[in-house]
């Protein structure tokens, strides 16, 4: 786990005019599986069309038939690229000539409109986010914290009290609710009347606005934790840790102080004609001679221009490190809401119906899954590992000392958490084999269906873990590890993986090659 996102300082970057920039802040539709067993937790590859160019290529993505459709008439295109483990973009076309298409391979009318309001859905998504946002109702009321007050909301899933600024207060809500709901499409709720087990109470979510106050909250609690999450299954409680608006009041202070360092340029600009005049006029009163001042003048201002154009070019770096430092930070506080989100989604899903509980390292390991997923269309898109994690788990495994499975298994609680019984290197590691352990028993070699992950939800005096996971695998926990570990090191960042209901469809070309 990783500490509350914390500042780096400003750096502060000088020129000869006593200028500085405040930058560098460091912060920090999918398949429903009823009584089916699905290969792996990945959902389905996209249906895509194609077209087949007389020069060789081959564009995988969205037919723009004419209206009416004339198989002589040009098309259009829209190019759906999906790079594993990376967000999905488009590409459009110019309409491609019908004298330089070969061929076109069209879904059927259902499945071209499916297609169709996909790419739709993914072109609005912003707006659709923002509308998300605006529909959000937010109620303001006394907070728990004293002499303080907070945003409230109540939905479908949680209930929320928040005393981070209203933005983030909606975003977080929007995200939530978006992985909630795509953590339902991958594994449904029970929603059968014959299933006995009462309702779960309904999921409270408390928003820290201060690093105080979230710490605070987990002495109340009686917790410590140094991740900037947690989930507490007996109060259906999930608490997150936000420093987002200081980050972002950060932003906007050097955001100010940036643009104010541009308007000093601008009005020394304007001013530098004046004062060339002024200088060729000291020139001349000097003596200097005519050819040896315009030397001088035009000197200065090349001099001047030089520096002007470094320092706007300063600036607007200063602006793109900003800007990705508060987006670095924003998506590694998403990716918390995430992994929390399906310790809370797992607790209601096969927990709380069971009496049991979820093994440890397949709880933490599928949280981390789920924590890197990007969500596309309502559907939690697993195809690729992810990079950061599967270097240090090589790297441990590659080091001797990386425990054996069987302490993973059985590891508890105090193993898991830094700052409450566990070492921050014991963390680390049980942490990246848990990843690497639920990340090739879900995608790789994938034997996690629903029914599976609710199989091993099990009193804890049923069956001991090792067996119970030996049960699983269908070999002897030895023989699968050293299986386990080889492939894991043979791996690398990024990989493809093979996809469920993938079409046979030729391999596209590269989004470089793709030049109407």
């Amino acid at each position: 786990m990783s500490a509350i996102p914390s500042f780096m300082r400003l750096q502060t970057v000088a020129n000869r005019i006593g200028w500085c920039l405040a930058g560098c802040l460091a912060i920090v539709w999918g398949a429903a599986f009823g009584d089916e067993q699905p290969r792996s937790l990945a959902t389905a590859a996209w249906k895509l069309e194609s077209i087949h160019l007389t020069d060789g290529r081959h564009l995988v993505g969205l037919v723009i038939d004419p209206d009416p459709p004339d198989t002589s008439s040009d098309v259009g295109f829209v190019q759906v690229v999906r790079p594993p483990g990376k967000p999905m973009y488009l590409i459009a076309w110019a309409r491609v000539g019908a004298d330089r298409i070969h061929s076109v391979q069209r879904l059927s009318p259902d499945e071209h409109a499916l297609l169709k309001a996909r790419v739709q859905a993914f072109r609005d998504r912003g707006d659709i986010r923002g509308n998300a946002e605006a529909a959000i109702h937010l109620a303001r009321k006394p907070s728990v914290t004293p002499n303080a007050e907070a945003w409230c909301y109540e939905g479908e899933w949680f209930a929320m009290e928040s005393t981070a600024d209203p933005r983030l207060t909606r975003q977080s809500i929007v995200r939530l609710t978006q992985m909630f709901d795509a953590l339902q499409a991958l594994l449904p709720l029970r929603t059968s009347d014959t299933d006995p087990s009462p309702p779960s109470a309904m999921l409270r979510v408390r928003l820290c606005g201060t690093a105080s106050e979230y710490r605070a909250l987990q002495s109340e609690i009686g917790i410590r934790v140094a991740n900037p999450a947690f989930y507490v299954p007996s109060r259906r409680l999930l608490v997150a840790g936000s420093d987002m608006p200081a980050i972002i009041e950060q932003e906007r202070i050097a955001s100010e102080a940036l643009a104010a360092t541009e308007q000093r340029y601008s009005e020394l600009d304007r001013a530098l004609d004046e004062g060339i005049r002024r200088l060729a006029a000291d020139l001349d009163k000097q003596g200097v001679p005519v050819r040896q001042r315009s030397e001088i003048v035009t000197r200065t201002r090349l001099r001047w221009e030089r520096e002007q154009s470094q320092a706007r070019a300063r600036i607007e770096a200063a602006r793109r490190d900003n800007t990705a430092r508060v987006a670095a930070a924003r998506q590694a506080f998403y990716g918390w809401l995430a992994h929390e989100s399906w310790h809370a989604y797992a607790d209601s899903r096969f927990v709380k119906s069971s009496g049991g509980s979820l093994p440890l390292w397949l709880d933490e390991g599928l949280a981390q899954v789920f924590e890197t997923a990007v969500i596309e269309a309502g559907e939690l898109r697993l195809d690729a590992a992810d990079p950061h994690r599967l270097g240090l788990l090589q790297e441990l495994l590659g080091s001797g000392q990386s425990p054996p499975l069987a302490y993973v298994l059985c590891a508890d609680q105090k193993q898991f958490l830094i700052g409450h019984g566990g070492t921050a290197s014991t963390s680390r590691q049980v942490y990246l084999m848990s990843w690497g352990l639920a990340f090739h028993l879900a995608l790789l070699d994938p034997l996690l269906s629903p029914a599976a992950i609710e199989a091993l939800v099990a009193p804890t005096d049923r069956i001991e873990p090792v067996r119970q996971f030996e049960q699983l695998v269908g070999m002897p926990i030895n023989q699968f590890e050293t299986m386990w570990r080889a492939r894991m090191l043979s791996l690398s960042g990024r990989e493809p993986l093979p996809l469920p209901n993938e079409s046979a469809l030729p391999a596209a070309v590269t989004p470089e090659a793709t030049e109407p």
